[in-house]
């Protein structure tokens, strides 16, 4: 199992790639992330990622070619790291160790701007072959769960319900899918020191979605308070609409949900040592009360406006 992988393991695959056999390499673990296993190779000094897919990872919504194509999209608009080399034995990419550091949600906001100009970037990019249409997504979720023995909970019918609310809603006033990177967790976004640099890592997930679920998952799991959000939306759309405002909400609720679920099928599937109930109970908590919020029925109401 690609799982059980060791540092030496590690080293002869990289040795693998083409003019690295005779090169001087060193291992180390790579701590971070919940799904994979990641390590940095040193190849005659220089410092290179390898992430080592976790169990059935394609369970989980990950296509690698897809991830592939958007990882050199990335790479290509200077947003994500190099991609260097592929280690198809394992099916991952071996990219660039890029420098910089995580912000909590304060300083984070300090330099939104930025992140958002990445995203932009990515979005305006041209399609990709890949598709992440979050709806499906959490239906996929819930019928694989089931067929791994995880448990399904019972809010998913209550928060099924509402994703097809959500659904119906946004295709009354229907925005053109785009590029989008699915997964803004706080470590997928890197800060370079002394510098406005930003990147975005991690591209398992990336694939045509809507550009509101992008926004709405950065929101969420980055902190973002009610004044970070508007901010968001000026920076994106150069204002804040009632149809903006009601969208990133929304997709705020889709992002938990699709996290929640993400976390039962890992339930049947990982062998990782993550607690991954008491994640997604807590991903599947936020996003009922998410939609408990008075305003929610508003928010379904001005969605539907262009």
């Amino acid at each position: 199992m690609a799982q059980s992988l060791t540092e030496r393991d590690i080293e002869a695959l990289v040795r693998q790639v083409p003019g690295w056999e005779g090169s001087q390499i060193s291992v180390a673990p790579l701590h971070g992330g919940i799904t994979n296993t990641n390590f940095v190779a040193n190849v005659d000094g220089e410092p290179r990622v390898i992430r080592v897919p976790g169990e059935r990872t394609e369970l989980l919504g990950i296509d690698r070619a897809n991830e592939s194509e958007a990882a050199l999209r990335a790479a290509a608009l200077g947003i994500g790291p190099a991609v260097i080399a592929t280690l198809p034995e394992i099916g991952t990419l071996i990219t660039a160790l890029v420098p910089g550091r995580h912000l909590d949600p304060e300083p984070f906001t300090q330099r939104l701007a930025r992140v958002v100009e990445l995203l932009h970037a990515f979005h305006d990019s041209g399609p990709l072959n890949g598709a992440f249409p979050i709806h499906r997504v959490v239906e996929w979720h819930a019928r694989d769960a089931a067929a791994y023995g995880a448990v399904v909970p019972a809010a998913y019918d209550r928060l099924h319900a509402l994703s097809q609310r959500i659904e119906a809603t946004f295709a009354t006033a229907p925005m053109p899918l785009v590029p989008c990177h699915n997964d803004l967790l706080p470590g997928n976004v890197l800060f370079e020191e002394n510098s406005d640099r930003v990147w975005l890592l991690d591209f398992e997930y990336a694939g045509m979605n809507d550009r509101f679920f992008d926004l709405g998952n950065l929101s969420v799991n980055c902190g973002l308070d009610a004044a970070a959000d508007a901010e968001l939306l000026r920076l994106y759309f150069g204002e804040s609409t009632p149809s903006r405002w009601a969208r990133l909400q929304l997709m705020k609720m889709m992002s938990e949900f699709r996290e929640g679920m993400w976390a039962v099928v890992q339930q049947g599937i990982s062998t990782l040592d993550t607690d991954f109930v008491t994640y997604a109970n807590d991903r599947l908590g936020n996003c009922e009360h998410l939609a408990a919020q008075p305003e929610f029925e508003q928010w379904l109401s001005d969605a539907a406006l262009s």
